[in-house]
């Protein structure tokens, strides 16, 4: 479920907004004041804002300029103030888009579920990318063509080799055993021996000698894990 929050002095707005977008199954939360000076953790945590800009104490693009730095979710500004001046300096603010009071219904709904949908977009395009290309340092491992570069070049990998080095570097932090790694990269059936593990790594390192870098780490009684 979506998280919005909603900022305006005025209750009214403020229930009418609620409820037109509770309808939709976001969960809203309102604010008809703001404390100063501003607190950032009272903006984290949502996924769309909505912010008055004509708000008694401060005004909404001078909320957006001190936070913008440390908050990215989009932010809607909402106001009476309708002229191109002032649309393209909240803008200019770090605002994402701008609805002008009095709106309609479905201008609202609207605008607020294209950003939704704009965000969603660029998390899974983000995710999409991190599970086809991982970056650790200067290595790059492209998962989908199962190829690795170091420094702009690739490095040439058995295909048992680079299921080590993927194996290894989707969980930096983590000790794998020589039967880990063996279940890994061979099938049930295989009736290789276990120190075969040890000289894969032998010549994963040796790959990596000449640009003075060694992906593994031997953790002394327990087995390898990535060097990070």
């Amino acid at each position: 479920m979506y998280k919005i929050l909603i900022v305006d002095d005025n209750p009214e707005i403020l229930k009418l907004m609620k409820n037109v977008l509770e309808m939709k199954n976001y969960e809203i939360i309102t604010r008809q004041e703001v404390f100063l000076p501003l607190r950032i953790d009272d903006f984290t945590g949502f996924d769309l804002i909505l912010l008055d800009i004509m708000l008694s104490d401060i005004e909404g693009t001078e909320i957006c300029r001190q936070i913008r730095n440390q908050v990215s979710t989009p932010i809607i500004f909402v106001s009476a103030k309708d002229t191109e001046e002032e649309i393209v300096a909240g803008l200019e603010l770090g605002g994402d888009d701008y609805i002008t009071k009095p709106f309609s219904i479905k201008q609202l709904v609207a605008k607020v579920e294209a950003h939704l949908k704009r965000e969603e977009r660029a998390k899974q395009a983000v995710q999409e990318f991190e599970e086809v290309c991982r970056e650790l340092g200067p290595l790059t491992l492209y998962l989908e063509e199962r190829r690795v570069y170091i420094q702009g070049n690739q490095v040439p990998l058995t295909s048992r080799e680079y299921d080590i080095l993927e194996l290894l570097s989707g969980h930096p932090k983590k000790v794998y055993t020589r039967e880990d790694i063996y279940d890994y990269v061979y099938d049930e059936y295989s009736d290789a021996l276990f120190r075969s593990i040890s000289e894969y790594v032998y010549q994963i390192r040796n790959k990596f000698s000449a640009y003075q870098f060694d992906p593994i780490k031997t953790v002394r009684g327990l087995g390898y894990k990535w060097n990070d």
